[in-house]
């Protein structure tokens, strides 16, 4: 369903009750017709022209942000320089994923396969690597013009994944963050390119520029109390740091503070042990940039 922002300006959302592992993306209308983002979904990508589309732009190298690529032939794509190569190879996307840290961090633990997820006619593919040719690569504040007057920024917002990022279309007063969603669950950082530091700065630097309508990836666009529901999405993160920070209060490695399932409790989905300690590694990391933090012995971390 197209819902419009401003003129020549919509967000696509997605034809299902849960918007993963869908996201919304954003159609324009210039002179050159572009999308941002290409995880709609096939039923909702048919709402428009995908053959006149010239311009696609990827916020970030997640699947559910790029299932829908392959169906945009004669589309010139964009992605943040950080991650160009991870379009390009597998090998460098799972690099970015964290798969790498799969061995240290669950130890002979079966790998799970991707093909265990039940898939939806309305994605193409499987989940996982999505290779894309693109046509080249973008950088933070690097603007550009689909004419009609219609212009726009693109804001790097590392934290997230290294090569993530806004679109700010200033005339209309419009941010597209992508992943910072404020959704209830909290800001996700469970790749290895995460980092927490970087998250809380990019919310930051979202509530400097102080948008008239918030649009992210998988919650309906805001309009009101826009710099409150971002803080309420970041006390998620902060909350669970300070939780970790009041646990070292007695020496911890990170397999023993991962155990009390301070990010994820459901177990619904098979990547979540994994996620879980990703995240306690970031939190780690980040209170020890902070000196808040020491590791006293090799994987034995305490208060400073």
């Amino acid at each position: 369903m197209l819902m419009p922002l401003a003129q020549g300006i919509s967000v696509l959302m997605p034809d299902a009750p849960n918007f993963f592992p869908y996201c919304i993306c954003m159609y324009i209308e210039g002179e050159q017709r572009a999308v941002i983002d290409f995880g709609a979904g096939i039923k909702a990508f048919e709402e428009i022209d995908k053959n006149s589309v010239d311009i696609g732009m990827l916020t970030h190298n997640h699947p559910d942000h790029t299932h829908c690529g392959v169906l945009f032939n004669d589309t010139r794509l964009y992605a943040g320089q950080e991650e160009e190569q991870s379009y390009r190879s597998e090998e460098n996307y799972l690099k970015l994923r964290g798969l790498s840290l799969w061995k240290r961090f669950m130890g002979d633990k079966a790998l799970p396969e991707n093909n265990t997820l039940p898939i939806s006619k309305d994605i193409p593919g499987r989940p996982g690597f999505v290779k894309l040719d693109l046509a080249g690569t973008f950088t933070d504040r690097q603007q550009f013009d689909l004419g009609r007057g219609i212009r726009f920024t693109a804001v790097h917002l590392p934290g997230h994944c290294m090569g993530h990022y806004g679109f700010y279309f200033e005339k209309e007063g419009i941010l597209f963050a992508g992943d910072i969603d404020t959704t209830r669950g909290g800001p996700w950082y469970g790749d290895v390119c995460s980092n927490v530091g970087q998250f809380i700065n990019s919310v930051q630097l979202i509530k400097e520029i102080d948008p008239h309508i918030f649009a992210s990836s998988h919650r309906r666009p805001l309009t009101e109390n826009i710099g409150q529901s971002l803080d309420t999405y970041l006390r998620v993160m902060l909350d669970r740091e300070e939780q970790i920070y009041d646990l070292l209060k007695e020496p911890h490695t990170l397999e023993q503070l991962a155990q009390y399932h301070l990010s994820f409790n459901r177990r619904i989905f098979f990547w979540e042990d994994l996620w879980e300690r990703i995240y306690m590694y970031h939190h780690l990391q980040h209170l020890m940039e902070l000196g808040a933090v020491v590791e006293i012995q090799p994987d034995i971390f305490r208060q400073a």
